[in-house]
């Protein structure tokens, strides 16, 4: 079982340009550790919580200093102001520097303030989504690209540079109705599951439907197909006591739901988005915080043990990595919830990875 690292620049004491260079740090420190992967959003007009508007700027400072850990995007939004092409060629590049470290979890957006602030209508956002990844895939694999779909027109054009990994590196979606976990596994892709605050059988019931779609489409002119899940935690850390843990990271994890409940409750109402009614049966516990560390796969707050018992339930609900957001609480409280992490967890439930690093 994998264990991956996703922060977003939360800027909770202090500011934009000493968050980034601690978030360096903090990845120098996960590779050494040996977390598999790290990655941040691409987030726009959310302060404090979220400050990462330019992540291809970033993770090339990341690439820089780091020596094992994959890079992946999380996630690359794949709506009209990302053009899939200038994506691809992102991509390629952040995969060249890196020695081949770069893997892309792309997604539409279901934040409302930035669709408004870019022009893009939410019921668009699935068609835009569709033929952008169409467009992507033929730009990382294609000697010349071309294009005729509903949202993007093409002519005949060479993109450069091409990936170093072959055929390209890894593809995923962020999911977090069991329709897009479906089309997902349809489209022959990963698949993260994101803020999935429904609970543990919600959370089966998107990752069996991934697995079994995934196994019955037919992927024969996909040029890798990639049969991953991921598990996004919106909030995680750990600590030496559960109760110290729940201490410090009470503030960050209930703010965080306090966030996805505004962005939601709203969304909701959208045809596009007719799944989040389950979220209004959250309001109520939106003050406690040990339920949501019991009943929310998208919440892990304690001491090691706590992180064993949790990751080793989810591999067995077949889930292949964690994602942890440890952000938000303080660069050298966050420090030290990755060492415990990478001495205590990761050799515990990823032991064969731990060795190896060693």
């Amino acid at each position: 079982m994998k264990v991956g690292l996703l922060q977003e620049g939360d800027l909770t004491g202090t500011d934009t340009a000493s968050r980034y260079h601690q978030l360096i740090e903090e990845v120098v420190v996960a590779d050494r550790l040996g977390f598999s992967t790290w990655g941040t959003s691409e987030q726009h007009f959310s302060p404090p919580r979220f400050s990462v508007s330019a992540p291809e700027v970033l993770y090339a400072a990341v690439a820089a200093r780091t020596q094992s850990i994959k890079l992946r995007t999380m996630a690359s939004v794949m709506l009209k102001w990302n053009h899939p092409i200038l994506v691809a060629e992102r991509l390629a590049t952040l995969d060249i520097v890196s020695n081949g470290r770069a893997e892309i979890c792309t997604a539409r957006s279901n934040n409302l303030t930035t669709l408004a602030a870019f022009g893009v209508d939410p019921k668009e956002t699935r068609a835009q989504w569709e033929d952008s990844m169409d467009v992507l895939s033929k730009a990382l694999v294609d000697d010349v690209l071309e294009h005729d779909g509903p949202v993007w027109q093409i002519p005949p054009r060479e993109i450069v540079p091409k990936p170093m990994s072959q055929p390209h590196p890894p593809i995923s979606v962020a999911a977090s109705s069991v329709e897009s976990h479906g089309n997902a596994g349809k489209r022959g892709i990963g698949v993260i599951t994101f803020e999935n605050y429904f609970g543990f059988d919600y959370l089966q019931e998107c990752v069996d439907t991934y697995r079994s779609t995934f196994a019955d489409s037919d992927h024969s002119t996909v040029a890798a197909p990639n049969d991953y899940a991921g598990l996004y935690v919106a909030t995680a850390y750990c600590a030496e006591d559960r109760a110290e843990a729940r201490r410090v990271a009470r503030e960050v994890a209930l703010g965080y739901f306090e966030f996805i409940l505004d962005l939601y409750i709203p969304l909701a109402d959208n045809p596009s988005y007719q799944y989040l009614d389950r979220i209004k049966a959250l309001v109520e516990n939106r003050d406690d915080l040990d339920w949501l560390c019991e009943e929310s796969p998208s919440v892990m707050i304690g001491d090691p043990d706590d992180f064993v018992h949790r990751i080793k339930k989810l591999e067995a609900m077949g889930i292949d990595e964690v994602l942890l957001r440890i952000d938000g609480v303080g660069h050298e409280n966050i420090k030290r919830s990755l060492e415990l992490i990478g001495h205590e967890v990761i050799p515990v439930v990823d032991p064969d990875h731990a060795a190896a690093r060693a």
